[in-house]
């Protein structure tokens, strides 16, 4: 296994920025027309002459709408009952009007939350699907290609009646929208929190020209490389948000400030792979060679003479730095996986307390990252923590032994070493996702009980309590 699956070029990554921006401005104003004209919501609901299907549905989003709207009533500050002395009054009146504290939102407002989260949540499963495929962890493939995608084309020649019987009743997507909806409900068994039931989300219809234009541009040629590395989740999630973050800092330039809604797109930033790497390698890298120590192993990387030669490769690729033979912001080349897991270790002394503190095994090692966000962290930490664990077998004798298997060793490193809490919970998806991923590249047979991954429940706007965005994967 690779230590990193590190593999979107710098062309492919500019145009993911450029594609997502554009998809998130063709689904946000795709989904906001197609509510508005699927319930006409402009009309009373007696006189839009709905059929009973839709007027079911609109009746259930109105009600979502009045409840966003009576819950932040709730939350407003209370005006004084007790009636102003007229001087009191007198003296207010002459006085500027202070700024409401708390933004006030109106039900457009909340509509529009209802559509973001729809248009996020599909976009997000096209992705995972699409990320899937090309790990081959789900044929045959229905993003990859597209409308031209092999599942597709089986599935037309398989039950050419009903996808007649579909353009019969103006599928305009000819069953290629079924045929997605039968493999999200597939999906959902296992990642429930990506393809299971999305709440008020599920209300809002996805035109047949919106998701055809969705899935071709991710199946744009010069994305190929996005689909193979681990961070591109991380780096979609970073681009939907880019739009949110920029306006939120023009509102913040002119002397506004954040509602508590706005506080998860504000503060997530995504974090780039070496910062990663350089923030694990020296954390969880000196905890791995003090428990080495402890038992008197000798550690691989410095046994086959990696940190040696990592440190004088730097010196020389300093000088090549210094001379103008390199740019001044590349990176040195890599020689091995053991390298890559290593790469921004810098050597040091280890203190005796800290050989006497030492975990007694790798199993032992518990990492939380307090702001989860797509669960890059994890993943970086999911590959150097399957290493060390393989690591430790050998040191200890014990490759055969069940309990060092990839299964149960991936289901460990899943339930007991790997933690992490976001205010967002649309993150606590993704990062669910990325790793059962990971896990499956590594295991397919893997069955880990549950992802230590929470979404803090802070009601920071738009989502009811009960919505499962809210209890991904609390097991």
């Amino acid at each position: 296994m690779s230590a990193t699956s590190v593999t979107m070029t710098p062309e492919a990554r500019r145009l993911l920025s450029s594609t997502i921006r554009g998809l998130r401005e063709r689904l946000l104003a795709d989904l906001h027309d197609a509510t508005e004209s699927a319930y006409r919501l402009a009309v009373r609901a007696r006189d839009a002459g709905l059929d009973e299907a839709h007027r079911a549905r609109r009746a259930r989003l109105e009600a979502w709408l009045d409840e966003q709207v009576r819950a932040q009533e709730e939350q407003l500050p209370a005006a004084k009952a007790s009636k102003p002395s007229k001087k009191t009054a007198k003296k207010k009146a002459s006085q500027k009007k202070p700024k409401r504290a708390t933004e006030v939102r109106t039900r457009e407002d909340f509509l529009r939350d209802a559509v973001k989260q729809a248009a996020y949540t599909l976009l997000n499963r096209l992705v995972i699907l699409r990320l899937m495929e090309a790990a081959n962890l789900r044929s045959p493939a229905v993003v990859t290609g597209g409308f031209e995608s092999p599942s597709y084309r089986d599935f037309r020649q398989l039950a050419p009646d009903l996808v007649r019987q579909l353009e019969g009743v103006d599928d305009a997507t000819e069953g290629y929208a079924l045929l997605l909806q039968l493999v999200f409900e597939d999906l959902a068994t296992e990642l429930p929190g990506i393809y299971g039931s999305a709440g008020i989300a599920d209300l809002i219809p996805t035109p047949a020209s919106t998701l055809r234009h969705v899935v071709e541009a991710l199946d744009e040629e010069g994305l190929s490389s996005c689909w193979t590395d681990d961070m591109t989740l991380g780096w979609i999630y970073q681009y939907w948000n880019d739009p949110e973050r920029e306006s939120l800092d023009d509102k913040l330039n002119a002397g506004g400030k954040v509602e508590p809604h706005e506080i998860a797109s504000k503060t997530q930033m995504f974090t780039e792979r070496y910062m990663v790497d350089w923030l694990l390698q020296n954390s969880l890298g000196p905890m791995w060679l003090a428990t080495c120590k402890r038992h008197g192993w000798t550690p691989w990387c410095e046994s086959d003479g990696t940190l040696a030669a990592l440190e004088e490769r730097r010196q020389g690729w300093r000088a090549k730095r210094e001379s103008g033979d390199v740019e001044l912001t590349a990176l040195m080349p890599l020689q091995s996986d053991m390298e890559q897991r290593w790469a921004y270790y810098v050597r040091q002394p280890l203190p005796d307390d800290a050989v006497e503190q030492a975990p007694e095994s790798i199993r032992e090692v518990k990492i939380l990252d307090p702001a989860v966000g797509s669960g890059h962290f994890l993943v970086a930490a999911f590959d150097l923590l399957f290493a060390l664990y393989r690591e430790e077998a050998a040191h200890r004798g014990e490759q055969d032994h069940d309990r060092w298997s990839a299964r149960v060793v991936v289901e460990r490193i899943l339930e007991d070493n790997l933690h992490g809490i976001d205010l967002d919970p649309r993150a606590v998806q993704i990062a669910a996702a990325a790793l059962w991923i990971k896990a499956r590249q590594v295991a397919p047979d893997a069955e880990p009980r549950h992802l230590n991954l929470v979404a803090s429940n802070l009601r920071l706007g738009g989502l009811p309590d009960d919505d499962p965005a809210l209890v991904e994967l609390r097991n």
